[in-house]
């Protein structure tokens, strides 16, 4: 599930109980997780579980915040302290789509960062939780993210589709080569991505074709520098 940079409960139960995945049995492990945290309330792999398959909102957001309270007290001997990047991440998304509120999200990617600064899913949420912000910083993260990741990263046609839509927040006359760079990275990454990973969403794409059309038709200009 880390592994995969795999966060919300829809995902995480299809890893456990699908049948093409993990395919276990619910009631087994929800028994063998109560039964371990009766024996070890502070069993933080077994915590990090039941957190992980809750919905998002503020149950979860506070289920993730113990998570890590618990693994910071036990300190670098927790069998899950070095997956902190990974949870502070979590906890980012969470708060992030629960509270809307950029600010704390922000707080919780750049704790992750802290654990793991080349962590490829924080610098991409970071950038666009940025954008509520600043979009220059957007921007830069952005492009921070797309030479960082490694190339089939599955947030890289997104970062692509949202970079395009974020120029053209700016004057897209004056940014048109990079639109068009841009675009066209999105449709090649996105035809290589692998079948497992996410499709980009059609309101991500379709934000991003309407500033390349509206780009497109008009008269060609010298692109100024970021």
């Amino acid at each position: 599930i880390m592994l995969m940079e795999f966060v919300r409960s829809d995902e995480v139960k299809t890893i456990l109980y699908h049948q093409s995945w993990l395919h276990l049995d619910k009631l087994k492990l929800d028994k063998l997780i109560s039964t371990q945290l009766q024996a070890n309330p502070d069993n933080t792999p077994c915590l990090l579980m039941q957190a992980l398959q809750l919905p998002v909102g503020h149950n979860k957001q506070q289920a993730i915040d113990h998570v890590i309270d618990v693994v910071l007290q036990h300190g670098e001997t927790d069998p899950m302290y070095k997956h902190l990047a990974y949870m502070y991440w979590v906890l980012g998304i969470t708060i992030h789509e629960t509270t809307r509120q950029p600010a704390p999200a922000l707080s919780a990617y750049a704790s992750a960062l802290m654990y793991k600064s080349d962590h490829p899913a924080t610098l991409f949420n970071t950038a666009v939780c940025s954008s509520d912000v600043s979009v220059p910083q957007a921007i830069r993260q952005l492009h921070h993210y797309i030479h960082t990741a490694p190339t089939g990263h599955h947030w890289v046609p997104h970062a692509h589709y949202f970079l395009v839509t974020l120029y053209g927040q700016q004057d897209p006359s004056v940014r048109r080569a990079r639109i068009l760079h841009h675009y066209n990275m999105a449709q090649q990454t996105d035809r290589n991505r692998l079948p497992w990973f996410p499709l980009v969403s059609s309101g991500t794409t379709d934000q991003a074709r309407r500033v390349y059309e509206q780009v497109m038709a008009q008269p060609d200009t010298n692109d100024a520098s970021e």
